[in-house]
């Protein structure tokens, strides 16, 4: 969950007040909450048109956003990736990688790539050898990259090992609304993933197209020489997008999270072959995922653990929890928190709150309120929401922060996105949602025919 759990600091007060009986009124007035109206004053830079320059074989500039597409075996795509942003990948690895994990955070190399030997066995072997096609590619080593691709997992799980004490995780957003919700009754799926806009990494952003020889197209919201991500899309109409959801059931013996993003993009087709994915595969730490299916129109919610994945449908009765959660048809939405009985408990464990306590004062939590403007707006909004209005649930407090690194809206029946990155200019940050958001029609990359 976010790092608003600042509610621990009150938890022996709100125990003293629950013996004098005063503790619900106390906790009724934190949680005293109204979302705000819709903000549409960012809107005006909507577009359908992008400028597209063609640097080399395997880069384009699509309104200066940096499109690399790559094809073949999984080692010449990786190659591919690499000698096209080959100075982005050297300067990510040194910005991020050095500069922000190991200077400022304090995970030592040696540890870093003790967490990477761990899960590299978890990573499928097309993975590793594109890994180094970008590592060779760039010219930059290949262990460098390999822990660029875990560092994600082993920096929401903490420093001691056998033991997950990192920080909860921060503020990102998922909706995906479809029928009744959206004008012609398609798909939209609108995601801000949400860390630090202070690393600098939203300088090495991109957007990484893939045509592999085995399985399906794909293009992923990602960074350079990253193969793997948390934001993408697939040539079949799949989306995903994941939020932190931290649990005390985590482990760094599993499968990646870029890769798990990767992989059922690559090789889903349908909802239900995510379903199946997702609930089998090794995972790491805690996390939910939002993935859609935009040729049903369809979407889960997936709340995921080492040791348990749930699975919520539109108009879930699972999701029925009043005042807390409550189930909406046409539509799917998460922030940071989970919503089953079973997983709220481990996240409770988690942070050291009584699930009760937790449960009473949510809704003064940050997710909550996230959770609860997307679904007021998206009510309010009926058969309105099109791409260019759903930017705007994107763009409104408490679900637009400080913290927003990328911010995307996709229309997957029609190929299309538009994607927004964090600014950094003369030393200072600025978050995504504020910046130009690019329209890129991914049917000029993909081929027209079935791979």
């Amino acid at each position: 969950m976010p790092n608003r759990w600042y509610l621990v600091a009150l938890l022996p007060v709100l125990l003293v007040l629950a013996l004098l009986g005063t503790a619900q009124g106390l906790v009724g007035e934190i949680n005293a909450f109204t979302p705000p109206d819709l903000d549409e004053s960012l809107l005006g830079d909507y577009t359908e048109q992008a400028r597209v320059e063609q640097v080399s074989d395997h880069l384009r500039l699509v309104d200066g956003l940096p499109v690399v597409v790559a094809r073949g075996t999984p080692f010449e795509m990786g190659r591919q990736f690499g000698a096209a942003v080959a100075e982005r990948i050297k300067a990510g690895l040194q910005d991020y990688l050095v500069g922000r994990i190991e200077q400022k955070q304090g995970y030592s190399v040696e540890y870093q790539r003790r967490c990477a030997a761990s899960m590299a066995k978890h990573i499928p072997e097309e993975y590793i050898e594109e890994m180094k096609g970008v590592a060779e590619g760039a010219g930059v080593p290949y262990e460098t990259v390999l822990r660029m691709h875990t560092h994600a997992d082993m920096v929401h799980y903490g420093k001691s090992w056998g033991r997950p004490d990192g920080a909860p995780g921060k503020d990102c957003s998922n909706f995906a609304v479809w029928g009744r919700w959206t004008p012609d009754g398609q798909l939209i799926h609108g995601r801000n993933l949400d860390w630090s806009t202070g690393t600098g990494i939203q300088q090495q952003a991109c957007l990484y197209v893939g045509i592999p020889d085995q399985g399906l197209p794909f293009a992923l919201v990602t960074y350079a020489g990253c193969i793997g991500a948390v934001t993408g899309i697939n040539s079949a109409g799949l989306t995903f997008g994941e939020m932190t959801a931290s649990s005390s059931r985590e482990t760094l013996d599993g499968l990646p999270l870029f890769f798990i993003c990767r992989q059922l993009l690559q090789y889903c087709g349908t909802i239900e072959q995510a379903e199946r994915l997702v609930s089998e595969y090794p995972a790491t730490t805690g996390w939910n995922f939002l993935i859609s299916d935009g040729k049903v129109p369809t979407a889960r919610a997936f709340e995921v653990d080492a040791e348990k994945v749930v699975i919520f449908k539109p108009d879930d009765r699972a999701e029925n929890d009043p005042p807390i959660h409550w189930p909406m048809p046409d539509c799917v939405r998460r922030t940071n928190h989970f919503l089953s009985r079973e997983m709220q408990l481990k996240q409770a464990e988690r942070v050291g709150i009584p699930i009760e306590l937790g449960r009473l004062a949510i809704r003064s939590l940050d997710t909550w309120q996230r959770y609860a403007s997307l679904s007021h707006w998206i009510k309010t909004h009926r058969g309105q929401l099109d791409a260019r209005l759903a930017r705007a649930l994107l763009q409104t407090e408490p679900v637009a922060g400080g913290g927003n690194l990328h911010s995307v809206v996709f229309e997957p029946a029609r190929n299309r996105l538009w994607v927004a990155n964090a600014a950094w200019e003369d030393g200072k940050a600025s978050p995504a949602y504020k910046q130009h958001y690019v329209f890129v029609d991914l049917n000029r990359f993909w081929p027209t025919t079935p791979q």
